[in-house]
């Protein structure tokens, strides 16, 4: 679920975030698990999401479980 931060705390990551040259404007994910921190980029799931009525329901199925098994095995 997503938490509102205080000001002081959006800007205290924004600084240490600043080593790994972020858009400060943008968005970013951080995976605390495996120690990586990326760009969140729209487009990118929007492409995606354009597809699913593309695809087989099979295929659609197939590649649900594949990237599962890969973000297990990040």
């Amino acid at each position: 679920m997503a938490k509102r931060m205080d000001a002081s705390t959006v800007e205290a990551i924004k600084q240490l975030l600043e080593q790994y040259n972020m858009s400060e404007n943008g968005r970013v994910v951080i995976d605390l698990k495996n120690h990586l921190v990326s760009e969140f980029d729209d487009d990118n799931i929007s492409d995606l999401m354009g597809l699913r009525g593309k695809i087989s329901n099979e295929r659609a199925d197939e590649w649900l479980k594949e990237i599962e098994e890969t973000r297990n095995n990040w």
